[in-house]
């Protein structure tokens, strides 16, 4: 794996391979930084439950000779103690394999590469004297969204027992106090101090430096996963050719929502808009692209939406930009909460890709912000 004639990078996902966003938001950045540095050599590290089969990740990881993929073990998450293993893991790994950059993606990955760099800096200290290329190593943490809040957000409106209730508090207070540790500003006694910090939004950004105490200098915004721009010629070659394929008129005017049926989406809001857009404007149509095809179908017949005006299929990841060309407006509703206020929504980045004006409720700052300019 280690070949000192290439810069080597570590690439730290906590969340694991089974994150709907792991293709477009991991591993089609990490194989661009491969195409623009033949000098670069990157091993992505995935904690998980469960040992992947190597037919599973044969689908998920091209092959490449300066690509590869370790998956390391992953323990139920009760707490900072819960991640230790995790922190030994890696630790044997960067006794073994020098590497000259750590990215994570997450805090928890975040606290876990910091832990294991503290250690080896404890052990082996002469690795890290002024002209070791050890040195040098910087971590920077990918901060994709709110972790505590996030937990919040996902466990608030059940109704359960004072036992879960508290357990709920513990965990979410866990996930704070991790925030804090990995995202504020460096002491001048912590190890290391060369970290940096890539923020999602200006929103998030904002937040980490309000609730954490970040230092502003250190965070920049990330720009390496949001998808290219699809050229303008491209994109009508596909919408006739999508609209024939799909018997959908030419003149139609078409709304798309590309996702999966989760309440915290607001269904009920995306189709009742469309609802009354119909009612303005017959030749509007509603193209739905989700593999939830029969939970579309009923929340379509409940909303009384036409089903004459209106399509659900579900398509290949890799066919997703063809059909959202069809489309002339992406709608993307979102409940209000910070979650969301200070998030990217991935469904809104490939939205824009294909140049799709966005339908929104003002609860994404990145929205209502680019709005204004």
């Amino acid at each position: 794996m280690y070949d000192q004639c290439y810069k080597q990078l570590y690439f730290i996902v906590y969340d694991g391979v089974g994150n709907s966003v792991f293709l477009s938001q991991v591993i089609t950045p990490l194989v661009e930084m491969l195409s623009k540095n033949i000098n670069l050599e990157i091993t992505l590290i995935s904690f998980e439950k469960k040992q992947l089969t190597t037919e599973i990740l044969a689908t998920l990881v091209p092959a490449h000779d300066r690509l590869h993929m370790v998956i390391l073990y992953k323990q139920p998450y009760w707490g900072r103690f819960s991640l230790l293993p995790s922190v030994c893991q890696l630790l044997k790994m960067l006794e073994n394999n020098p590497c000259q950059h750590i990215m994570t993606r997450g805090p928890l990955a975040g606290w876990i590469a910091l832990q294991a760099i503290q250690k080896l800096a404890q052990k082996f200290p002469n690795r890290f004297r002024d002209d070791s290329p050890e040195k040098a190593s910087i971590i920077t943490i990918q901060a994709r969204g709110l972790c505590a809040e996030e937990y919040r957000y996902a466990h608030e409106k059940q109704k359960s027992s004072w036992l879960k209730q508290w357990w709920y508090r513990y965990i979410k207070n866990s996930f704070h106090a991790i925030e804090h540790d990995v995202y504020r500003s460096r002491l001048s006694t912590d190890y290391p101090q060369d970290i940096s910090i890539e923020a999602v939004s200006e929103a998030l950004k904002d937040y980490l430096i309000t609730n954490f105490n970040a230092d502003p200098i250190k965070i920049s915004l990330a720009t390496r996963d949001i998808p290219h721009h699809i050229d303008s010629r491209q994109v009508a070659i596909w919408k006739e050719g999508v609209r024939k394929e799909l018997s959908i008129p030419l003149d139609a005017y078409v709304y798309c929502y590309d996702g999966s049926y989760k309440p915290w989406q607001c269904i009920d809001h995306v189709l009742t808009f469309f609802t009354d857009e119909y009612t303005k404007n017959p030749k509007a149509f509603l193209l739905i692209l989700s593999k939830d095809k029969e939970l579309f179908f009923q929340a379509v017949k409940q909303n009384h939406v036409p089903l004459e005006r209106c399509l659900i299929i579900h398509i290949e990841p890799h066919h997703l930009y063809r059909y959202l060309s069809a489309a002339d407006v992406g709608v993307l509703f979102r409940e209000k909460d910070v979650v969301n206020w200070v998030s990217r929504p991935t469904k809104m980045l490939e939205y824009q890709a294909v140049g799709l004006k966005i339908i929104h409720n003002n609860t994404v700052a990145w929205l209502v912000e680019s709005e204004k300019t």
